[in-house]
């Protein structure tokens, strides 16, 4: 057989225990008929803010969320998911919480199950890895949610994403200096195991910095690990990791409207040009960042991931 057939015919046998996103209803592997988002406030679109997204205290805005929103500026998960199936009345739920670590993971899992969930999206981490959770400890909590999304149903795919590079926030608004984002991070306390003392150039600070991303590579290692223990789970391959963003990614006072009603923000100031009262922390996407995870997540799905896997898909 030419080399071209054997990779063909890998090919073809990958694609056969994937859950084939992109397939026609003719498929033998059919599209989900319900999905769900586990995890924290990035799957929440905490902070993400725009039209449509709630004025309360609690800035969750999941109609912008990467896995399950309905914003068209997003272009989710779930929208792709519609516009390749039309015919194909799927259903979502963001189950995923603010603030969430693996040890929640669990729950939302159980959650996930309940709603009968055949393709489930996971990204968590990032409280995790501010809050220093070892590696092991993350590692057994993680495996503790998948064994009871599996064990509800065995045939539930699921999409593990990579934490992100929360090092590149650091860099972004240190050099040169933003002003706004060195304010907010002290005065709300944005995860400070990376971000406390942000200009300091000792070498304790140096050190700090550079163990937090090696802690979040350690967790990343830690979920392609636990994933690669059940057949119908995918990791991203650090795709998510390894992705470059900009400050329009990010939740800044130029892209982040304030509350209209007095609150917290009231008495943080905005220096320089932005929305007065910014609610913005730095920390979570924005809008634009929100619709950059997608299209990031989007390319490490089933079937792209399966082409990349067997040398038929350039990176």
């Amino acid at each position: 057989m030419s080399s071209f057939r054997l990779r063909f015919a890998a090919v073809v046998a990958a694609l056969s225990v994937t859950l084939g996103l992109l397939a026609s209803s003719a498929s033998a592997t059919k599209p989900p008929k319900v999905m769900a988002a586990l995890g924290d406030s990035i799957t929440r679109a905490f902070n993400s803010d725009g039209p449509g997204c709630p004025t309360g205290p609690f800035l969750d805005c999941p109609m912008n969320s990467w896995s399950t929103g309905t914003n068209p500026a997003v272009d989710s998960q779930y929208q792709r998911l519609q516009a390749s199936n039309p015919g194909r009345d799927l259903v979502a739920f963001n189950d995923a919480v603010s603030g969430a670590r693996a040890i929640h993971l669990l729950s939302q899992a159980e959650e996930a199950a309940a709603q009968h969930a055949d393709y489930v999206t996971i990204e968590i981490g990032a409280n995790d890895a501010c809050g220093s959770t070892p590696t092991a400890t993350f590692r057994g909590q993680v495996e503790l949610a998948l064994k009871a999304l599996v064990g509800a149903e065995p045939k539930t795919y699921i999409l593990m994403l990579s934490i992100p590079n929360i090092n590149q926030l650091h860099t972004l608004f240190t050099n040169p200096p933003d002003p706004n984002a060195l304010l907010r991070w002290e005065v709300l306390s944005v995860c400070q195991t990376l971000l406390a003392d942000p200009l300091s150039m000792e070498p304790t600070d140096v050190a700090r910095r550079a163990a937090f991303r090696e802690h979040v590579i350690a967790l990343n290692a830690a979920l392609s690990d636990v994933c690669a223990e059940f057949k119908r789970c995918r990791f991203d391959d650090n795709a998510v990791f390894n992705s470059s963003f900009t400050t329009a990614d990010v939740a800044t006072v130029m892209n982040t409207e304030g509350l209209p009603f007095p609150s917290p923000f009231d008495a943080i100031p905005v220096i320089g040009p932005g929305y007065e009262h910014s609610t913005a922390d730095y920390f979570h996407p924005s809008l634009q960042g929100q619709r950059e995870l997608a299209g990031i997540s989007w390319a490490a799905t089933f079937r792209d991931f399966a082409l990349r896997r067997n040398g038929l898909l350039s990176r």
